[in-house]
């Protein structure tokens, strides 16, 4: 497939047009312009451009690019990553909030998918749109149950998963934003939710959590935006037949 015809599809796909977004989502860096082999990452590391170049990957897709809204040299650990992906002629392509909160693939989509939990009203607001969901679990559960069943499905070392507060009453309704969204627990306090579960922790968020009996769970910010990348990989070896593979880079976070 062509590159210029994939990231044309990428870009309408993914709606990259109407997402407020420091992140340059789209085509980062340009390489090769046929493209057979796709590799998935959650971040633009040099890890993930090894493991892309090993693979024989054409294109690195990933969550998290290279460019933040401001200009940086093209030195030391960037210049090293860009260097790498021009001498190997792979192309890199981002998408941020827009695939946090793509109704099909998004990493909010997929978390709800997997876990069980029905999707509802749209949750989570960042950079002035929406990249969660309320959901509903078939049926309620203790703290303890829900994290057990997070970890399971996620496959996440429960000892990875951090929890504050104490459910006040059992668990159903549940609003999940992935990545570093733990200061949305006073907006799901608001919206009568049971509890938040989100990647990484913030300290301002903890009290209200505690306090609240609307329990925080942090499931890691890397281990909640694996599945949105992996989902899209899926719809285009679906739709256009093209292999893929996902490059692991556990951050601890």
């Amino acid at each position: 497939m062509q590159l210029a015809d994939l990231t044309t599809y990428l870009d309408s796909y993914l709606q990259h047009a109407t997402f407020p977004d420091i992140s340059l989502n789209g085509l980062q860096v340009e390489g090769r312009a046929e493209v057979g082999t796709i590799a998935l990452a959650v971040d633009a590391s040099l890890l993930a451009i090894e493991g892309a170049i090993a693979a024989g990957a054409d294109l690195l897709l990933t969550h998290h690019g290279l460019f933040w809204g401001r200009a940086l040299p093209l030195r030391g650990w960037l210049g090293q990553r860009i260097k790498r992906l021009m001498q190997s002629d792979v192309s890199l392509y981002t998408s941020h909030l827009p695939l946090d909160a793509h109704p099909e693939v998004g990493n909010n989509a997929e978390l709800a998918r997997r876990l069980g939990w029905e999707r509802g009203a749209p949750f989570g607001e960042f950079k002035n749109v929406q990249v969660g969901f309320i959901t509903t679990a078939p049926q309620p559960l203790g703290l303890e149950a829900l994290v057990g069943h997070i970890a399971g499905t996620l496959q996440i070392p429960p000892s990875e998963i951090r929890t504050w507060g104490r459910a006040e009453r059992p668990i159903q309704r549940i609003a999940v934003v992935s990545g570093g969204a733990a200061g949305n627990i006073e907006e799901a306090i608001a919206a009568g939710c049971d509890a938040l579960l989100t990647g990484e922790p913030d300290y301002g968020a903890t009290f209200p959590a505690i306090e609240s009996g609307v329990p925080l769970i942090c499931a890691g910010h890397y281990h909640t935006e694996t599945v949105g990348i992996q989902a899209l990989g899926a719809h285009l070896a679906a739709k256009f037949g093209l292999r893929t593979c996902f490059i692991p880079g556990p951050t601890g976070i």
